[in-house]
């Protein structure tokens, strides 16, 4: 980062006030600064640094940082992609998944129980036997 004369920034910076500016005097509910504006910010934030860009516009430091770390691209909140059910096959049958589990008490009495056939096996009443719940 190249700390070059205060003329050089203010120059620099003139652009992005500008339309920082022309935003912020027609601010619409809800509408983020645009694309735009965070791009040029980030070209002058990697000469003069993120810091004195982000007080001379009134930009929020750590989003600008992000920004500059991403390569001047805005991180969004949201992505817009609409969730969908995505069914996935068991690789077997449940009949033939083997299973270990491992139970520990506080005073540091372990068990440890092997099986071949997993859905055979009455869980709750091994954990109720083994913790006296």
């Amino acid at each position: 980062m190249n700390k070059g004369s205060a003329d050089g920034f203010l120059t620099e910076l003139e652009p992005v006030r500008e339309e920082l500016t022309v935003w912020r005097a027609n601010p619409e509910k809800g509408k983020a600064i645009p694309d735009s504006v965070w791009r040029k910010a980030v070209c002058v934030a990697k000469q003069y640094g993120v810091n004195p860009v982000s007080k001379a516009l009134g930009l929020d430091y750590n989003y600008l940082k992000r920004c500059m770390a991403r390569g001047g691209v805005r991180v969004r909140g949201k992505t817009g992609a609409v969730p969908a059910f995505v069914e996935i096959e068991p690789e077997a049958a449940a009949s033939e998944l083997a299973c270990v589990i491992e139970l520990e008490k506080g005073g540091g009495t372990r068990m440890r129980i092997c099986v071949k056939s997993a859905h055979s096996v009455d869980w709750c009443r091994i954990k109720e036997a083994f913790l006296g719940a």
